[in-house]
């Protein structure tokens, strides 16, 4: 119960185990993050995690996909419906994500962790830049955060609801 590792009989489906796991038999919390890394891939790329049907350097979608990434060639490999203008950035930025998931090396693999706040602050960014692109006139976004611009003189109101910083604005003078 306080190891860090446990040797086991190796199981587990071709494509998705951990390769350190394979050769030593030692499962460890990294082992999940590889098999993560192989979902993420697949998510992104629309292909299966090892397919004999496909040709021969393209057969293990971890390799296939991370000579993808190293030689900037991720185009080739992203699922066509999976990418559109506005997200361009964050599938590259998911991609390294993925890629890091699945090096070789259990020490050289983030934690599981690491990766959910990563994916997590990359859902952000995105949600936050397709609606600022899409309404990029200063009247329009003031209308739709409900607060009005403080003028030089400071006698305009600024009661309302920023609802990009999630915060309330309400007079100085309007408290209890």
């Amino acid at each position: 119960m306080d190891k860090d590792q446990l040797t086991t009989m190796v199981q587990g489906t071709l494509g998705y185990l951990d390769p350190e796991y394979f050769t030593t038999g030692l499962l460890n919390e990294k082992s999940d993050v590889y098999s993560f890394g192989v979902v993420l891939m697949e998510l992104l790329s629309g292909q299966k995690a090892l397919c004999f049907e496909r040709p021969e350097y393209s057969r293990h979608l971890v390799t296939y996909f991370s000579c993808a990434t190293k030689e900037n060639r991720l185009h080739e490999i992203i699922d066509s419906q999976a990418m559109n203008e506005y997200n361009q950035r964050g599938i590259h930025e998911a991609s390294l994500i993925a890629v890091e998931c699945t090096r070789l090396m259990g020490e050289e693999r983030p934690r599981m962790k690491e990766v959910a706040a990563k994916l997590e602050g990359l859902r952000v960014t995105e949600t936050k830049h397709q609606w600022s692109d899409r309404y990029n006139e200063p009247e329009v976004n003031e209308h739709l955060i409900c607060v009005e611009t403080i003028s030089g003189q400071g006698d305009t109101s600024s009661t309302g609801y920023d609802s990009i910083n999630n915060v309330a604005r309400l007079h100085i003078e309007g408290g209890r």
